[in-house]
């Protein structure tokens, strides 16, 4: 159960699919989603052997869908289901009968993926706090991306006792890396020399995703910057980099297919993630560039993000908000072969400990102990 689901794309809709394909590998286990449609009427699809429901909403206000039914439509069809699996943030779940559902059979499992940080969406939670706590009280597990976010949100900290920590994964066995041929047609292709080092961003263009601190610090790199992502920031980014004058070094390439996105790892020498709020709770992305053999640098949020590419281990950590921080980190590990071959080896290493199998199996070991009443 989750706000949104695939083809929409976000950090916690790739978790959502990624459990949700991928519990079905076990022959004992079946997966079902429960999403809102962005806007429009109730559908029902299968996408990549998954049953979705999309239930009919009349748009978004402060990123979160509005509809009436969702709590009717999961009322009716929870009684077929052993686990229901809420992924937050979701206000629309605080309003069901857990209660009510719960006594029918279900178990809860909330996925807790962020805190809200927005001051508008934070001051509607805000309003909503004793059906929050309602909804986590209800919670027979509460899984959490990571320790930064357990040690760090005010919201968890009544209900510690129920929290696992499960980070994201990814399936490593779906990575795809060009040939060095390959890469050098898919250079040109993009407009890129042979001898342009490429720094890649890929994300939704947000506020709390930090980019135009990435575009500043471009203003001092010779490095070409391959920014991958649409959201309501790019006219105003777009703007940034013209007043710059870094068209010929800032690209803006919108959206992209999983194969073109390949390509860019593939291909590019650095990755980076500049977020700015702990709304990013854990930058899946990073995990992709590091399957790539990509260093990363990430910014020291008090969240996972930090947990995920290491500072001297696989990257570089800096300051949020902080262009120069960036810059610097880009030039350290750019300019030192040394250095990023030993950050590029060991990320190739560390993203295993985030392979699919071992997370998986932690998530359906749980389901099973929820179902058989053990570990209660």
């Amino acid at each position: 159960m989750i706000k949104f689901y695939a083809p929409w794309i976000g950090g916690v809709e790739k978790v959502a699919q990624n459990i949700a394909e991928g519990v079905q590998t076990s022959p004992d286990m079946y997966s079902e989603v429960l999403a809102c449609n962005h806007r429009g009427t109730s559908t029902i699809s299968n996408l990549n052997g998954v049953r979705v429901n999309r239930i009919a909403s009349l748009g978004t206000l402060l990123s979160m869908p509005i509809s009436a039914s969702f709590p009717s439509r999961l009322a009716a069809i929870a009684p077929q289901f052993d686990i229901i699996h809420v992924h937050t943030p979701f206000p629309l779940a605080f309003f069901c009968d857990w209660k009510a559902l719960k006594a029918r059979g279900p178990r809860l499992v909330v996925h807790y993926h962020s805190d809200i940080v927005r001051t508008l969406q934070r001051a509607v939670i805000s309003a909503l706090a004793s059906f929050e706590t309602r909804f986590m009280e209800a919670a027979d597990r509460i899984l959490v991306t990571s320790d930064g976010l357990v040690e760090n949100s005010s919201t968890l900290v009544p209900f510690r006792e129920k929290c696992r920590v499960v980070p994201p994964f990814i399936d490593l066995d779906k990575v795809e890396k060009l040939t060095a041929q390959a890469i050098s047609s898919t250079r040109l292709r993009y407009g890129l020399a042979d001898n342009d080092d490429v720094v890649l961003f890929v994300g939704r263009l947000v506020p709390y995703k930090g980019v135009k601190f990435l575009i500043e610090a471009a203003h001092s790199l010779e490095a070409k910057v391959l920014i991958v992502g649409e959201g309501p920031l790019r006219p105003i980014l777009q703007k940034q980099i013209e007043a710059l004058g870094l068209q010929g070094r800032v690209k803006l390439l919108g959206s992209v297919s999983r194969a073109e996105l390949s390509e860019l790892y593939s291909l590019a020498n650095l990755f980076v993630l500049p977020s700015i709020l702990p709304t990013e709770a854990f930058g899946v992305v990073q995990l992709e560039a590091m399957a790539h053999g990509l260093p990363v640098v990430n910014t020291d949020l008090p969240s996972g993000v930090p947990s995920v590419s290491l500072h001297g281990v696989t990257g570089l950590t800096v300051p949020p908000r902080d262009a120069a921080g960036l810059r610097d980190a880009i030039v350290a590990i750019l300019s030192d072969a040394s250095l990023r071959n030993q950050f590029a080896t060991n990320a190739r290493v560390r993203v295993h400990l985030f392979s699919s199998t071992a997370v998986l199996d932690k998530i359906m070991s749980l389901y099973r102990e929820l179902v058989s009443g053990r570990d209660l």
